[in-house]
């Protein structure tokens, strides 16, 4: 088996909680829409929830809001946007003391496939840069979304690593854990509802440092 050389991390959901971002798409981008089209605030969420299922989380529009303020012809600077529910950005409170115990072992990285406006805010406001090696935005980076495993072959290559010398810990079961792990990554799937059996799954970060000692044949 290959030894670990980097242990990479989605973001949000897993590194950060979600609800910034659940402010941006969800109350803010409607509350404009609903400002600029004179209706109610419910009925602009019932039309752009629709219109973001219609794209789904496999496209690259999803992630995208240069996409959906022209598209909703929304006149407002989304960065403004980011700034204005900044004050909810929120780390989840496993993830220093977990990046404290790896830290000194392995590199670390991000790998998200959130535009990298939405992850430097955060990363910016949680003063948490120093703890990463490199930031990867799928999305701003690759113009790639995690579904494609092509994404996490070229950051091994850009890392110069093997597959099997990576792990991938994430929230979402597709993208951070069956697409790397079909790949030869090392991976954990973050479950932190804590609703799901299978082997490699935790719910909190705090498990994962056992989980790498295990794999490194230490216990």
């Amino acid at each position: 088996m290959n030894m670990l050389k980097v242990i990479s991390f989605d973001f949000d959901g897993t590194i950060t909680k979600t609800t910034f971002a659940d402010l941006f798409w969800l109350e803010g981008l409607p509350k404009l829409y609903a400002e600029k089209e004179n209706i109610e605030l419910e009925e602009a969420k019932k039309i752009l929830f629709t219109e973001y299922e219609k794209i789904g989380k496999e496209r690259l529009e999803w992630y995208d809001p240069d996409y959906w303020f022209k598209r909703f012809d929304i006149d407002y600077d989304w960065k403004k946007l980011m700034e204005d529910y900044a004050y909810a950005i929120e780390i989840y409170p496993d993830v220093i003391p977990t990046l404290e115990k790896i830290r000194d072992r392995y590199t670390l990285i991000v790998i998200s496939n959130a535009r990298k406006e939405f992850i430097d805010i955060q990363i910016k406001k949680l003063d948490i840069g120093g703890y990463f090696d490199r930031i990867f935005s799928t999305v701003s980076d690759f113009r790639m979304v995690k579904k494609d495993g092509d994404v996490y072959r070229r950051i091994c290559r850009l890392m110069n690593i093997r597959e099997g010398e990576m792990l991938h810990t994430g929230d979402d079961h597709k993208f951070d854990y069956l697409i790397p792990k079909s790949l030869g990554i090392n991976a954990v799937y973050l479950d932190r509802k804590g609703g799901r059996t299978e082997n490699l799954i935790i719910s909190t970060l705090d498990h994962l440092p056992s989980i790498i000692d295990e794999l490194e044949g230490r216990t």
